[in-house]
């Protein structure tokens, strides 16, 4: 009898158990799709030769550094697909008295980082939207830019719209030099990479993938 009783509650232990992992396998499924319907498609291009696209800025922060933590997501042919964006806390406005300020080309200034499969996902929707056949891309952990401010003040990140290029190998060290326009918006929770030239799509996808 001890030992039937105690084959039941073990029974029951491993009922619950299994119950439990149901429900989180359920709730996790909830939070994936609740998500997903809130991300808008990430191809915003409105002329044919150029490649722009808008993410959801889905979380904010600071680092220990005060560096400007942004997570970007959105949808290509139902994928999720993001990144992390790490700006630094120290940019200042390059254009005075319409001059360009050649001291306010920041290293370093923004840096993108894979946050996993949706950071691959991304990279495959660029290989895709830039026009090549190319499968099997992962992005890079870490990739650098050298970033110039266009317009806003990023001081006030969170009000102004933080216009910049970004310049990737700039010195082109490694023959991939390429630029690219990214836009901050934190007020309306939107970040954009926009196209500067189609000459630069090969290098680009290259210095951001593996």
């Amino acid at each position: 009898m001890i030992y039937a009783s105690y084959s039941k509650k073990a029974t029951e232990k491993k009922i619950v158990h299994i119950l439990t992992k149901i429900n989180k396998v359920n709730m996790g499924l909830f939070d994936f799709l609740k998500e997903k319907e809130s991300l808008k498609e990430i191809n915003v291009s409105e002329e044919t030769d150029f490649v722009d696209l808008r993410f959801t800025i889905t979380k904010y922060s600071l680092d220990e550094f005060k560096n400007h933590i942004l997570e970007i997501k959105g949808l290509f042919k139902k994928d999720i697909v993001g990144l992390e964006i790490a700006l630094r806390p120290d940019l200042k406005l390059g254009i005075v008295n319409d001059e360009v300020d050649s001291s306010k080309f920041y290293k370093e200034g923004i840096n993108f980082y894979s946050i996993g499969e949706i950071s691959d996902n991304f990279i495959s929707a660029l290989t895709d939207l830039y026009g090549f056949d190319i499968k099997n891309l992962k992005m890079k952990d870490r990739i650098e830019s050298t970033t110039f401010i266009l317009s806003g003040n990023p001081d006030n990140i969170k009000t102004d719209f933080i216009k910049t290029k970004i310049f990737f190998d700039d010195e082109d060290e490694n023959d991939l030099y390429s630029e690219l326009y990214a836009n901050i918006n934190l007020k309306d929770k939107t970040f954009e990479l926009r196209e500067k030239d189609s000459e630069y799509r090969q290098n680009i996808v290259k210095g951001l993938s593996k």
